[in-house]
C-alpha cells in the first residue's frame, strides 16, 4: 500500500483528488449555509479554514509533484491543516454534547485565524461566523456535522500519515509497471 502511495504522491493527478476533495466539501458547506440556511458558527468555520488549507496543499502539491521540496511543502500545509481542524472538530463534539446536556458555551466573538490571517474580512461569505456553537442543526445517520466534520479529518489524517511514511518507502522502478 505504501508503494501505491508513494507512486501516486508524484503525481498530479493524486494531488488534484486532495484539492477537488476539500472543493467539494467547501461548497457542501456553502450549501449548508446559503440553500439550507444553517448558520455556520465559530468552530464550522474553522473548519472550513482547515479544509482551505488542504485545498492548498492539493494545489501546491500540483505544482511539481516530482520535487521532493514541493511535496514536502504540500505534505507540511496538509498535516498542519488537518491537524488544526481535527483539533477545532474533536472541540466542536464536546461544545456539542456539552450544550445538548444543559451545560453552557459561548463562542468568542471574533475568529482567529492561523498566522493572524483576517479570513473573515477577505472572504465574509465563507468565513464569517453568524451561528451559535453547540446547536445541532442537521444530522445525517445519526451523526450530526461536526462528528461528520471529526470523521473527515480523521480520514484525512490517516492520509497524512500513510503519504508522510510512503515517502521514505524505497521505490523500484519498473518500465512495464
Amino acid at each position: 500500500m505504501l508503494v501505491i502511495l508513494a507512486k501516486w504522491s508524484k503525481q498530479r493527478w493524486a494531488w488534484g483528488l486532495l484539492a477537488f476533495s476539500a472543493l467539494v466539501l467547501l461548497l457542501a458547506a456553502l450549501y449548508f449555509q446559503y440553500q439550507m440556511n444553517l448558520a455556520p458558527c465559530m468552530l464550522c468555520v474553522y473548519a472550513r479554514a482547515a479544509l482551505t488549507g488542504v485545498l492548498l496543499a492539493g494545489l501546491i502539491g500540483m505544482l511539481s509533484p516530482k520535487s521532493g521540496l514541493v511535496r514536502s511543502i504540500a505534505w507540511l500545509l496538509l498535516a498542519t491543516s488537518v491537524g488544526w481542524g481535527l483539533l477545532n472538530s474533536h472541540e466542536h463534539v464536546q461544545v456539542e454534547l456539552l450544550v445538548q446536556s444543559g451545560g453552557l458555551y459561548t463562542c468568542s466573538l471574533f475568529p482567529e485565524f492561523p498566522l493572524g490571517l483576517p479570513l473573515d474580512s477577505w472572504l465574509p461569505a465563507v468565513f464569517n461566523p453568524t451561528g451559535m456553537c453547540g446547536e445541532v442543526a442537521w444530522s445525517f445517520l445519526g451523526l450530526s456535522m461536526p462528528e461528520w466534520t471529526r470523521i473527515i479529518f480523521v480520514i484525512y489524517s490517516l492520509l497524512s500519515l500513510m503519504l508522510l511514511f510512503s515517502q521514505f518507502k524505497k521505490v523500484k522502478y519498473n518500465p512495464y509497471d
